[in-house]
């Protein structure tokens, strides 16, 4: 698999996972206050890994 097929891959997933974890906020699917903090940190991570990987990608499309 080519690196920018990978990225993107990877970029699809995370934001699939980042849409259920919203959904689950906006849906009142959160318990208590530490479940809160673990779903807003999962989102925040994934928004992390997200930026990284585009940073990346952008990197590879220019050696290309």
């Amino acid at each position: 698999m080519d690196p920018l097929r990978l990225a993107e891959f990877l970029l699809k997933d995370i934001r699939e996972q980042k849409a259920l974890y919203a959904e689950r906020l906006s849906d009142g699917g959160v318990d208590s206050l530490e479940d809160y903090k673990l779903v807003v940190g999962q989102i925040r991570g994934m928004s992390y890994a997200e930026e990284l990987i585009r940073s990346a990608m952008k990197g590879i499309e220019l050696d290309d």
